[in-house]
This record gives structure tokens, sequence and C-alpha cells, in this order.
């Protein structure tokens, strides 16, 4: 909790004097914070909620929501002894992936899930897209497919991925993994499944990218961006959490709900 407060401490002169009172409540409240709302914590310290919000993006966070989520993992923290024993490094890297996971089950929404699994059972084929790190979740998401009964095929080669894009018909699904959606090749194929009418569902780790605007289904799984030297660190858990949970609800569309003892 200490080190968390003090990278807080070391963005206090990059702020205004308004911002510096909101970090200011932040450093002296930390547990009461945590369980306000942003217009509650507003209300108290009479500044506008969208002070508060850019205040926590100067911070380092994507907003009031991302920083309260990491405030109440501190706290749970240092409430708990968790990280006793554990570097501070190593408790950094730990609470990230902490943090991913948490977002992706804050952000279910089974209206979403049961539309894109919908999807999937009127296609005849699913083609899945993703390369590096995310064609291992495409690989292991495809073969729980194929399990389940339907047509579903992942490539890692990218001359195979090109070529499937050339060669899916329009009653298929092609479905992307990507990260940061801007991947040349897989924006390739996108464009050239969006060129011969193929419906494109995507699943991406950042909010605003190219691969979204040519995707006729999105669902934004946040995953901290982490880079060790030039070695991309950045987890595909969540991706692969969040597409388990997509095949799970394909299987309730056409069987019935799964029983909890089938899962053990």
């Amino acid at each position: 909790m200490q080190s968390f407060m003090k990278r807080l401490i070391q963005h206090r002169d990059q702020l205004s004097q308004l911002e510096k009172q909101v970090l200011d409540y932040i450093i002296r409240y930390p547990k009461k914070l945590v369980h306000l709302k942003l217009e509650e914590v507003a209300k108290e310290m009479y500044i506008s909620t969208a002070t508060i919000s850019r205040t926590c993006k100067r911070l380092g966070f994507q907003g009031f929501q991302d920083f309260k989520l990491q405030l109440h993992l501190n706290i749970r923290d240092e409430a708990q002894g968790v990280s006793q024993g554990i570097s501070e490094s190593l408790s950094f890297h730990v609470k990230r992936y902490e943090k991913d996971i948490q977002e992706v089950l804050n952000r279910i929404d089974e209206e979403k899930l049961n539309k894109a699994a919908s999807m999937m059972i009127q296609a005849r084929h699913v083609e899945w897209f993703g390369m590096g790190h995310s064609y291992s979740v495409c690989w292991d998401a495809s073969k729980k497919l194929l399990m389940l009964g339907k047509s579903s095929m992942a490539r890692m080669d990218w001359d195979d991925l090109r070529s499937a894009a050339l060669n899916v018909r329009t009653d298929d699904l092609a479905i992307f993994v990507s990260y940061s959606g801007e991947t040349l090749n897989i924006l390739e194929y996108a464009h050239i499944l969006k060129e011969r009418g193929i419906t494109i569902l995507s699943i991406v780790g950042t909010p605003s990218n190219r691969l979204v605007e040519l995707s006729d289904f999105v669902f934004y799984t946040p995953i901290e961006h982490c880079y060790l030297d030039d070695i991309d660190m950045c987890s595909r858990a969540p991706f692969q959490l969040f597409l388990d949970l997509l095949l799970v609800e394909y299987r309730n569309l056409i069987s019935g709900p799964t029983s909890h003892s089938s899962c053990d």
C-alpha cells in the first residue's frame, strides 16, 4: 500500500491545483474512497466528476473505476498480507494479472455473450484469426468448439490465414483475437473478409483500433500494457477466460445449462 501511494505522489508536480486536491483526498482517505461512487466523491470534495476522472488518468490509470480497482487490490493485500515475502517487483505483476482477470469478470454482459454465441450457432463454420501470443488462445478455443460439434479452425501460418480469409464462405463466422487490433497481417485479413461480406467478431485488448472499425461485433477485454525490455509480457489469460465463458454460453444454448458437477 505504501509503495502504491508513493507511485501516486510521484505525479504530484504534474497536476493542477484542483487535481492536487484530489490526490490529497486519495492519500488521506483511501479506505473510504474505495467504497464511494464517482458522484459521491465529487460531492464530498465539491469538485466535478470530470476533474476526478482526469486526475486518475494523470496518475496513470484508465479512469476512476480503474483507479478504484487498483486501490481496492492494494488495500486488500495490505489487510490480508497476501504479498508478504514477495518482492515489490513480483507483487506488482501479481496485482497486474489479478486486475486483468477482475476486469474481464466485471465486464461480463450475458446479453452480448448470448448474441455472440448465437452468431456461432448460426454460422456453418467458425474460422479463428490470431497471431503471436493470441494464436494459442485461438487454438484452444477452436479445439473446444470443435469438440462441441461445430466446424472450427485456427491456423498459425500467415499464408494459411490469408488463404482462409480468401476462401471462407459468406455463411461462415470469422473470429479475431488481438491485443492491439493494429497488427498489419491481422488488418489485411480483416480487410479481405470485410470486402467479401464475411461477418467479423473481434475480441481486443485495447479500446480504439482499426480492427474494431472493420468488425461487426466487438468485445473489449482490457489488458494492461507491459513490456520487459522488448518482450511483450501482456497477459492473454483474460482472452482465454472470456472465450471459455463464451463457449459455456454456446454450449448452454445448444444443449441447456451445464450442471456444476460436470465441471469438477
